[in-house]
């Protein structure tokens, strides 16, 4: 599993958000400032036996939220702070389930989520979190006909941003102090699809999708002072698909993908990173009778940055 992909699911975790931008075809401006000293915690018990269809499970806490999708030229000036503590903690057993299972224990400090298309793309973001942010999903699975899927996910700073247009002038500024910390316990027996199973601990995370057919400029700044640490404790056995198994510690990540309308198109992008915390990731896996693929992976990443250019034939 790349980074983006682990930091796509900070962003859909803005499915919880209590702000959302609504499209409109004018110049647009928005300022967002959010401040949270209170600690959030969601904590999800369940046993679930003998179901025929799909499931799906979410502790989610997040201490600052915000999510706009826009058309036309915006201007956006995000600037979120956190003191406080995140805790989610999920725990299950499920059984005999035709359909396929997704469960997810998400805490994050602060996520932003934002989408302009149609015209020029200012966003200026700074987040800042101070504070412990702790996952923990303790899940017992057996008996599926569909695939599982399994992630707790322990984040700081989180941002995504997609500009389609002509311009996109973005600046991104990410400060962490604290733990993320990340459990997944897991035991997964009789799966008819496939098994994916993730523990994530992130400390600022950055994703940009660019289409812009002019220019694009991109300012990033990371700072982790303390420590990101991801664990799993995973037993998976009888399964018929693919399994794959993840375990990552990331302070600081920026990843960066533009397709080109135009060849000439101007990307500039000056990235930052800083990181003095310890980055630990620690897998104990044991995994028996599998058709399918296996793939385990345990990662402790200081610093990250990943940068796509495609050019668009059509």
């Amino acid at each position: 599993m790349t980074t983006k992909t682990l930091y796509n699911y900070a962003a859909s975790a803005l499915a919880f958000a209590a702000f959302s931008g609504v499209g409109i075809a004018q110049d647009n401006t928005i300022n967002n400032i959010q401040a949270n000293w209170a600690q959030a915690r969601a904590v999800l018990n369940s046993d679930i036996d003998d179901i025929n269809g799909e499931i799906s499970l979410t502790a989610a806490a997040i201490n600052n939220s915000f999510s706009a999708d826009m058309v036309g030229d915006v201007d956006i000036d995000n600037r979120q702070f956190t003191r406080a503590s995140a805790t989610a903690v999920l725990n299950s057993d499920i059984y005999d389930v035709t359909g396929d299972i997704s469960a997810t224990a998400a805490a994050i400090g602060n996520s932003a989520s934002i989408a302009v298309t149609d015209g020029d793309a200012n966003v200026d973001n700074i987040q800042s979190a101070i504070g412990n942010f702790r996952a923990v999903a303790n899940v017992g699975i057996e008996d599926v006909a569909g695939d599982v899927s399994v992630t707790a996910a322990a984040i700081g700073n989180s941002l995504s941003v997609e500009a389609a247009g002509a311009n996109a002038d973005l600046n991104n500024h990410q400060f962490f102090r604290g733990d993320a910390v990340s459990h997944l316990n897991s035991h997964v027996e009789d799966v008819a699809g496939e098994v994916a199973l993730t523990s994530a601990a992130i400390a600022n995370s950055a994703s940009f999708q660019i289409d812009s057919t002019d220019s694009a400029n991109l300012n990033n700044f990371q700072m982790t002072n303390i420590d990101p640490r991801a664990y799993s404790n995973i037993g998976v056995e009888d399964v018929s698909g693919d399994v794959t198994s993840t375990t990552a510690a990331i302070s600081n990540s920026l990843s960066v993908s533009s397709t080109l309308e135009n060849p000439a198109l101007s990307l500039n992008i000056n990235s930052t990173q800083l990181n003095n915390a310890y980055t630990g990731s620690v897998a104990n896996t044991t995994i028996a009778d599998v058709q399918g693929a296996v793939s385990v992976t345990s990662a402790a990443i200081g610093n990250s940055v990943s940068v796509s250019n495609i050019l668009d034939e059509m």
